[in-house]
């Protein structure tokens, strides 16, 4: 067992045993999520996964045709509390891509403060196996503000830094509009680095 993959153990374990009593809808035990994005550049992907309480097992899809780049994974997390107003998806994976395998560390914070309602998607991969990079991507950091009952507008900022090559930034717009157990949304992002503009659509259930 490789150091890499010892230390991937330790965080699943210690994930599912610090997870605390974080209930789904209705205060039920059980609960589930369906996270899916469309991006104009990059991968588009499907997550999901069944929780119990605080702690959850999931699963997820990774593809771009413009490129034939494609990743399957399975790992597990926890539903964090730091106060009334701060959540924190955490979350461990093992993802394959071809004969090359990672380990992945997810981030997902959610903190409001005031009308102001601050997200970001922070994920890490380390190299198990094969010649894949160590890469570091916030897709994105946004802040929002509340435009109506249903609709929230705002700033997002996106992160991109891989081993060995040039990192890239990109600003632009955010809107998510909320539905029923759902969210769907929406950003423009211009690369300021000279890597052109893109499109991203989200949409995130729990249930």
């Amino acid at each position: 067992m490789t150091r890499s993959t010892y230390m991937l153990l330790q965080i699943s374990v210690g994930l599912i045993l610090l997870a605390p009593d974080a209930r789904g809808q209705g205060g039920a035990d059980a609960w589930g999520f369906v996270n899916a994005r469309y991006d104009t550049r990059s991968s588009a992907s499907i997550y999901t996964g069944y929780g119990w309480r605080g702690a959850f097992a999931m699963g997820g899809v990774l593809r771009n045709p413009r490129s034939g780049y494609a990743e399957m994974l399975g790992g597990v997390g926890a539903v964090l509390r730091t106060g009334a107003n701060a959540e924190h998806w955490l979350a461990v994976a093992s993802a394959r891509t071809g004969a090359a395998s990672s380990a992945q560390i997810f981030w997902l914070p959610t903190v409001r403060i005031g009308a102001v309602t601050t997200r970001a998607t922070v994920k890490w991969s380390v190299p198990l196996k094969g010649n894949a990079a160590q890469k570091l991507a916030i897709s994105p950091l946004s802040m929002m503000l509340p435009i109506g009952r249903w609709l929230a507008g705002g700033v997002a900022v996106e992160l991109a830094a891989t081993e060995g090559a040039r990192s890239s930034v990109g600003t632009g717009l955010e809107l998510r509009l909320k539905l029923p157990s759902a969210a769907f949304g929406a950003n423009v992002l211009h690369d300021v680095t000279g890597n052109g503009s893109r499109l991203r659509m989200f949409l995130a259930s729990r249930f």
